[in-house]
């Protein structure tokens, strides 16, 4: 591979700084003592690895025992004198590449002068000579002195790396040189590679190794040194790192109290006809103990059903048990931690392992697995100043809720509205009708919190500050329902009378990677002709409208939403009030639907959408129809 890398020139120069001499006035007996001199230039210029000589003059009037040394003298730098010469001898390395300044001292035992000695130390790619590395000398934590690399190798095939404030996931692999294939950090299951990096070993001690840390994708690099750390645990807050407009709030609690985490778990199981995959989220809390922590919460995150092979031959239902076993922190640096949490499949009935017929694959499948989180550092703050009239998003509780009127809603709304110095109200429709709801919470602000009544919730909302300086709200800690604090990102809505249908007239996509699978991208849009889709897996790259096959008929709302029938729910009509009115009327089909979609927030080319699906389900459990309200609120990009 082709590699271009700057190298900045080195130079070295002695200079008189000046000297001192003893106190005593002058006297026709007594001879005026004087400071020894270097005269001479004593200037190196050498590479690493070469070594490198310099000799000087050194002289004394009055022919006094001198001696030279070196402050702060590094291990690679020798002084000697003999016969009115003083020898400097280096022999740098490729960890010493730099421009170094060192102090000199010459001395007669009364009196001294001090100069300044500038030591450049030059690259010397001649000399390079890559090392190979085992796996357990990689693993651990590695950062460059101004952090702008820090390598996390949390496991032998998984790791975590921070480049210039950008966090990556990576799996790696160490042949000759150590390959990270980055991936999103949100990613679990098949991610797609976002630059493959190699890091070819110079270098090494027992703390440091000296790397060229080459991206093959941008097909540039940089020589760096890495330096070896361990964590030095201290409490924070943490969100995940899923692009979202719902986080989960975790801590880190070094102070003897529990801490507690929610992340994506990658866990998969064999079957007859290839393999199942999950992607659950796992809730617990844990004491600390040095760096590993003891979970204290239940440990069964879920249970799965798939087919397996019977020992007679033919398939049948298998139940797995997912189970955590431990966790352990394995990095904290300034702005970011990482976690690894072990876990296993089980058989969820005793009566299983005599029946099924294991394959290599299952009894691999159910030996313990490792899965790895990260979390941005968030900060604490003061109450913001809510204003009176403005709407924010976020949810101001999460619970399933009954309208009363036979309408169940699953999610409660994505944005609210102070409408008092002490209140906040939310509004919204359902794409049935236009019925509005309307729910109402009383405020009350310390400064520090809000404590959060009304509509059968009492909680707390306490403010973060996110890394990329965005305002974050998180609800108080509810053990009984989870271990990890929901929390919401806040920020102003905006206007609606603002919004036009030309601002939909766009390609968007999905920017949570649970939205991605493989190559394929979910993705919404509208068309002139009253077509359009809300829900299209379509390969990357495809961005134009027209090349898409429309799925639903859409329409424009009073408030400025947009509202999508699905076509293959409607095979009589042939536009949108007349494909809504045919769904509406069909009260005995299995699966019905109507969605809304409404812009609430811009960031350049990116945008927060409310998206509010009403459905109708045969419920087999009740043999009744139910009407359900899904409201969540996703970021969205412009293709």
């Amino acid at each position: 591979m082709k590699k271009f890398l700057g190298v900045s020139a080195l130079t070295l120069a002695l200079t008189a700084c000046g000297g001192s001499s003893t106190d005593k006035k002058p006297d026709d007996k007594v001879v005026q003592n004087t400071a020894p001199t270097l005269s001479g230039s004593l200037t190196i210029n050498t590479k690493a690895l070469e070594p490198a000589t310099l000799v000087v003059d050194v002289k004394d009037e009055q022919n006094d025992t001198i001696t030279a040394t070196i402050i702060d003298k590094p291990e690679w730098l020798n002084l000697s004198s003999k016969n009115n010469q003083v020898t400097f001898k280096i022999e740098p390395s490729l960890f010493d590449i730099a421009n170094h300044t060192f102090t000199v001292e010459v001395s007669d035992g009364k009196a001294t002068n001090q100069y300044t000695l500038i030591v450049n130390v030059a690259e010397n790619r001649e000399a390079w000579q890559s090392i190979t590395l085992s796996d357990d000398d990689i693993i651990g934590n590695w950062h460059t002195k101004d952090a702008s690399i820090q390598l996390i190798f949390a496991s032998k095939d998984s790791g975590v790396l921070s480049h210039n404030g950008e966090l990556s996931a990576f799996k790696w692999s160490n042949p000759d040189v150590v390959a990270l294939n980055t991936h999103a950090i949100d990613c679990v299951l098949d991610c797609s590679q976002k630059a493959l990096i190699e890091i070819d070993v110079l270098a090494k001690r027992d703390d440091a190794l000296r790397v060229e840390f080459f991206n093959v994708s941008e097909d540039k690099g940089d020589v760096v040194t890495l330096y070896k750390t361990q964590p030095e645990l201290r409490s924070h807050y943490y969100v995940d790192t899923r692009v979202s407009t719902f986080h989960t709030v975790n801590h880190l609690n070094t102070e003897a109290e529990e801490s507690y985490f929610e992340f994506v778990l990658a866990s998969s199981v064999p079957t007859p006809s290839g393999k199942t995959l999950f992607q659950p989220y796992a809730d617990f809390s844990a004491m600390l103990n040095g760096t590993q922590l003891t979970i204290t919460s239940d440990t069964l995150v879920n249970t799965y059903n798939t087919s397996q092979l019977h020992k007679d031959g033919y398939e049948f239902n298998v139940a797995f048990d997912l189970n955590l076993i431990d966790a352990e922190i394995i990095a904290q640096f300034d702005d970011f931690l990482v976690v690894k949490v072990s876990h296993n499949l089980t058989y969820h009935d005793e009566i299983t392992p005599s029946q099924i017929a294991e394959s290599a694959e299952l009894v691999a499948a159910m030996q313990t697995q490792t899965s790895i989180g990260t979390f941005r550092r968030i900060t604490p703050t003061a109450v913001p100043n809510l204003e009176i009239g403005t709407r924010y998003t976020g949810r101001l509780d999460n619970k399933i809720a009954d309208t009363g009127e036979g309408l169940t809603l699953r999610y409660v709304p994505t944005h609210f509205a102070i409408t008092a110095a002490n209140q906040a109200t939310v509004t919204f429709n359902t794409p049935k009708n236009n019925d509005s709801f309307k729910w109402h919470y009383t405020l009350d602000n310390n400064g520090e919190t809000i404590k959060l009544t009304g509509n059968g919730s009492d909680t707390s909302l306490q403010f973060f500050t996110m890394h990329t300086g965005k305002m974050l709200y998180a609800l108080e800690r509810n053990k009984e329902e989870r271990q990890a604090r929901l929390a919401y990102e806040l920020l102003e809505v905006i206007d609606e009378t603002n919004i036009t249908l030309a601002d939909y007239k766009e390609v968007f996509s999905y920017l949570r990677q649970d939205f991605i699978i493989g190559n394929n991208k979910v993705f919404w849009f509208i068309n002139d002709d009253g077509k359009g889709s809300y829900y299209f897996n379509s390969s990357f790259g495809e961005t134009d409208a027209a090349y898409f096959t429309p799925n639903a008929y859409w329409q424009l709302e009073s408030d400025n939403s947009i509202t999508f029938a699905l076509m293959s729910l409607c095979p009589n009509a042939d536009e949108f009030v007349s494909c809504k009115n045919e769904i509406l009327a069909n009260e005995t089909g299995s699966y019905l639907s109507l969605a809304n979609f409404k812009m609430l927030y811009k960031d350049g080319d990116k945008y927060i959408f409310d998206r509010l699906i009403w459905q109708r389900l045969y419920d087999y459990s009740d043999q009744v129809y139910k009407e359900n309200v899904y409201q969540h609120s996703y970021w969205m990009g412009q293709q």
